[in-house]
């Protein structure tokens, strides 16, 4: 990375900058109150040139922002242009915003099915607001990183045994970033949760249990430490150990006020997680480019002035050459409109298998499935489930009764089995709309003829009586 740099940082609002010269720090500012938006960034900018006596033109930044998301997705085995094209399309189905994303990636190990990589999509809008506001301040920007590229740099520091897998957590500004790890550097996962442990430590633990568990789902891997670095970590290291098995220790790295922007000068500039795309940091170039490229044109076109003397004596010529190809350029122009025509019918048909291609629905049944064997209590017995497409959501029905059992309250043990199900089913990551959850009586059958898409579920002669069955239905996006 260049050595003359503005490094800022922004994480959800706390705005810090420190601008290094030729490899040294020659100020730091950390503005006051939060920055709530980027509407009057190249104001913000000139404030801090001036606080921090910055003399360069290049920025860097580290970003935490509620609207920039973590995405694993799953990619096949392909490389360059191709993993670009598909990367793109998996944005578009994977964005929450309606406007065009920005996207980044970094490399992660693969899942149990497949290469994977884990996804940092932003709105275009705010990060062009970013860029603008450089440009107005006479700056450029060179650099987003997320904040999970950071800390993915300290998970090597910490000292983990051979085959150690270690989730990192860091404040950051109200959230919590996570980076699950080896010791090697290489990732499982990352992510940003909404809440932080100085506010709300019972919010994050349980958000790092279900991180722990999709990581196992996904990877077939278990962590087998927790690590807290950043504000409040070493007074809430004995509450988070409280809340969960794994071993929870304090990060080892100092915790410094401008930790972020220190980090970010150590990562390179052609980083992949870096949302300021590869056309855009080459813009100077083509500029410079341009100016060449303007200087030889002036340039020929005084060399064509001087040789217009001799250009006219050859025109007698040409014009009787032209009067020969007269009849090879009719033949070429009919050409052409055959090739125009067959042109267009190649992009109809690329227009149609792109059209199919972005309507095929997601193997929901199968996630879903993978899911419900995970929360599914042991004290049920599953007879009825059914997952169907229905408009634009999936409609749902599960249904079931008792495992035979010795407990002297069998009816109350279901309930509370029913319950915990459809608990883990609506705050899962499904987050299924319960429409109707029912036991005993009536339970072992799905909702009355007049339901649209109901289904009986009769049950077979083993079947315990009426009063421990149960019926849940609900539908999800």
């Amino acid at each position: 990375m260049d050595k003359t740099v503005l490094c800022l940082s922004y994480l959800n609002g706390q705005f810090k900058a420190m601008a290094v010269h030729k490899g040294t720090v020659v100020g730091t500012w950390e503005r006051p109150g939060l920055l709530e938006d980027f509407t009057n960034f190249a104001g913000v900018l000139m404030e801090t040139v001036e606080q921090t006596k910055y003399q360069g033109s290049n920025v860097a930044l580290v970003l935490a922002h509620p609207r920039l998301t973590q995405q694993l997705v799953e990619v096949p085995p392909v490389k360059g242009w191709n993993l670009e094209r598909y990367i793109q399309r998996r944005v578009v189905q994977l964005k929450t915003f309606e406007a065009e994303a920005s996207w980044s990636y970094q490399p992660t190990l693969p899942t149990k099915n497949a290469k994977a990589l884990l996804l940092h999509i932003f709105p275009k809008p705010l990060l062009n607001e970013l860029v603008q506001g450089c440009q107005e301040a006479g700056l450029r920007l060179i650099k987003i990183l997320p904040t999970t590229s950071i800390l993915h740099s300290q998970l090597m520091q910490l000292p983990l045994e051979k085959d150690e897998i270690a989730l990192l957590a860091a404040e950051t500004g109200g959230t919590t970033t996570v980076v699950i790890g080896r010791e090697d550097g290489q990732i499982y996962l990352g992510r940003t949760l909404s809440n932080s442990w100085n506010h709300h430590p019972e919010r994050v633990v349980l958000d790092l249990n279900r991180t722990i568990l999709y990581v196992k789902q996904q990877f077939g891997a278990t962590v087998n430490s927790l690590w807290l670095f950043g504000a409040g970590s070493q007074v809430h290291v004995p509450v988070m150990q409280s809340l969960v098995r794994t071993p929870v220790k304090p990060s080892p790295v100092e915790s410094s006020p401008f930790y972020w922007t220190e980090e970010a000068l150590k990562l390179p500039l052609k980083d992949d997680s870096n949302l300021i795309s590869a056309e855009v940091q080459q813009a100077p170039k083509r500029r410079l480019l341009f100016q060449v490229i303007a200087f030889v044109v002036i340039f020929l076109v005084l060399a064509s002035l001087a040789t217009a003397a001799f250009v006219e004596s050859l025109v007698r010529n040409n014009n009787r050459t032209i009067t020969e190809l007269k009849p090879k350029i009719v033949r070429l122009a009919e050409r052409k409109k055959e090739l125009e025509h067959r042109h267009a019918d190649l992009m109809e048909k690329k227009k149609f298998v792109k059209t199919v291609n972005d309507q095929r629905i997601p193997p929901v049944p199968g996630w879903f499935l993978a899911y419900l064997s995970e929360v599914f209590p042991e004290e049920l017995l599953l007879t009825h489930l059914q997952v169907k497409r229905a408009d634009d959501q999936w409609a749902v029905q599960l249904a079931g009764g008792l495992q035979p059992t010795t407990n002297q309250a069998p009816a109350r043990l279901m309930t509370d089995a029913v319950s915990a199900l459809t608990k883990d089913l609506a705050s899962g990551p499904f987050h299924l709309k319960i429409t109707r959850s029912t036991t005993g009586q009536g339970a072992d059958r799905s909702p009355s003829a007049g339901d649209q898409g109901a289904e009986a579920v009769l049950p077979s002669e083993n079947d315990e009586p009426d009063k421990y069955r149960f019926f849940i239905e609900g539908v999800m996006r």
